[in-house]
């Protein structure tokens, strides 16, 4: 009979004073333990916290401590350090462990390395941290503003100063999004405290893409995710300098079937419902079908468009003007044969269409403003179908702190400004017009909404102060939390008791605090928090802080779905 292969022991060591036992150091028992199969903790000593103290305080004997560690679900055993000095490393050389788990945000004890590489017991560095510092992932593409008019250069200190010879540093490249989370296509990366002197191969990275971090360390994300080793959201910064592809995202049935049939197209079976915040009053978009009367209002005086959909189209639509369900069978018909022209005769009427623009006067006031918009777009993609979209799709501008909600199989296409956007992690994008890119003209005319009336916005509800929250009953992956703090300002929250937060400084210097940590923070810094955790934000100038994580009803939807398995 064969005999079951056993499964290989993994030990992993961590240390600590614990005096008090908080949650950060349950956080860092938690992570240690995601190491290997065992976890025992030594605990520093009196004789160590002696001499630690620096002043009179509260003090727990270590054997209180031992029990008071002991009793965490986490540790398999926990006892009192053997060594005299201020590190563990003789308790560690008697253990001789697989992993030696160092908490601190500082660099480890030259003792504890020595032995470490004696023995070769691999170090696993910043396990304690509760401000986990990350570098965000910078996308390049060629829609994004140039780099000195970019807030994405400035978030990321890359802008070129004024004496920088325009042969070593280019000012015409393009900055359009800073991505802040582990989406495969742009994963942030984790900045290690630790300094560069001590790095070897037995040492965590000094920068260590975000999703190797919590595969490696599930439990930062909290027992409701650590299954699934993934932030369910990912929060950007975009400087959009010309206009983004007309688009939409599949809801979660078709994505999966598009992923099952074209995975080299459509990288996952999510959907991806997503909120764009302005940072500035010039952000403007495209954003779902316009009321059907107000389309059969424009069309006589756009031939161009009229032909290109075809008289049939037309009559259907003038037909519908106050019936719910026709009017959506209508402008389906009337997109979709737009959508279907062929290239040439789309050519010819965009052409035609872009001189009538742009001598255009005394027209209607939703119609000069599309006509404008046409002689935009046309300079940016001649020819390009996706032009004639300004007449069926809303064109409307956001002030600073105004939000559009772009839900599932809605057309959208952003043209312009600066945006925070939070989104479902995903990458499913089916594209049908200004852009280069391949566009899939079937799927998006299948797919989409063609309910006409104004655009979704998502108004922010003001929880208190300078704070205001960005959710919806209808998004379940994510909310977002705007905190403006003046200048001596103070806010300590729990954004989220059961997953992490992403947390970004826009603008601003201050600092933030949680269990015994704390950092200087300036513009373009970005924190993952974990979860349960309570900062402290402290604004030495005005600051305007974004916050990103999963809502309440996330995490119940979770529990319904295990308890149903």
């Amino acid at each position: 009979m064969t005999r079951p292969k056993a499964m290989t022991k993994r030990v992993v060591v961590a240390s600590g004073y614990f005096n008090p036992l908080h949650y950060g150091h349950v956080s860092y028992l938690e992570k240690a333990r995601d190491l290997g199969t065992s976890l025992i903790v030594i605990v520093n000593n009196d004789i160590q916290a002696a001499r630690r103290r620096a002043s009179a305080g509260p003090h727990i004997p270590a054997r209180e401590r031992v029990k008071l560690v002991r009793s965490l679900q986490c540790v398999d055993a926990a006892l009192e350090a053997i060594d005299d000095g201020e590190s563990v490393a003789e308790t560690l050389r008697l253990l001789h462990p697989d992993v030696f788990a160092n908490g601190g945000g500082q660099k480890p004890n030259e003792q504890e390395l020595k032995v470490c590489v004696q023995l070769g017991i691999q170090m696993v560095d910043g396990l304690g941290i509760q401000l986990l510092s990350l570098t965000p992932y910078t996308q390049h593409y060629d829609w994004g503003k140039p780099r000195n008019e970019s807030i994405i250069a400035a978030l990321t200190g890359q802008q070129s100063p004024p004496h920088m010879l325009e042969d070593s540093f280019d000012e015409s490249k393009p900055f359009a999004e800073l991505w802040m989370g582990d989406h495969p296509s742009g994963p942030a990366r984790v900045v290690s405290p630790r300094s560069p002197e001590h790095r070897d191969a037995a040492t965590v990275k000094r920068s260590t893409p975000l999703q190797d971090v919590i595969k490696r360390s599930p439990s930062l994300l909290g027992p409701s995710l650590s299954d699934s080793k993934q932030l369910p959201f990912l929060l950007k910064v975009l400087s959009i300098h010309k206009a983004l592809s007309i688009q939409a995202h599949p809801d979660k049935v078709l994505a999966g079937k598009l992923h099952r049939e074209r995975p080299d197209v459509y990288k996952d079976a999510n959907h991806k419902p997503e909120i764009a915040i302005a940072l500035s009053d010039d952000f403007q978009a495209l954003c779902g079908f316009r009321a059907v009367s107000e389309i059969v209002q424009m069309l006589p005086r756009v031939p161009e468009l009229a032909d290109l959909i075809g008289a049939t189209a037309v009559g259907a639509l003038g037909a519908a003007v106050g019936d719910t369900a026709k009017e959506a069978d209508a402008l389906r018909q009337a997109y979709s044969s737009m959508m279907h022209a062929p290239d040439e005769e789309v050519c010819r009427q965009a052409r035609r269409l872009h001189e009538r623009a742009k001598i255009a006067t005394g027209e209607l006031a939703c119609l000069q403003d599309a006509f404008q918009l046409v002689c935009k777009l046309y300079v940016q993609y001649p020819d390009d179908v996706g032009i004639f979209s300004v007449f069926f799709m809303n064109h409307l501008r956001l002030n600073v702190g105004e939000c559009l909600y772009m839900a599932q199989n809605v057309p959208h296409a952003y043209i312009s400004g600066d945006i925070v956007e939070c989104m479902a992690c995903s990458d499913n994008v089916v594209r049908g017009g200004l852009t280069p890119k391949f566009k899939d003209v079937e799927v998006l005319c299948s797919m989409l909404n063609y309910a006409g009336g104004p655009p979704a916005t998502l108004k922010p509800t003001q929880i208190e102060d300078g704070i205001k929250l960005y959710a919806d009953s209808c998004i379940e992956e994510f909310q977002v939390t705007h905190l403006h703090l003046p200048a001596g300002g103070r806010t300590c929250r729990i954004f989220s008791s059961e997953g992490p937060a992403l947390a970004l400084n826009l603008s601003g210097f201050g600092s933030i605090s949680s269990a015994g940590e704390r950092q200087e923070i300036g513009a373009g810094k970005v924190l993952l928090l974990p979860p349960g955790s309570e900062p402290t934000f402290e604004a030495d100038s005005n600051m305007e802080i974004f916050v990103a994580c999963c809502p309440p009803q996330y995490f119940q939807g979770l529990r319904r779905a295990k308890s149903c398995d």
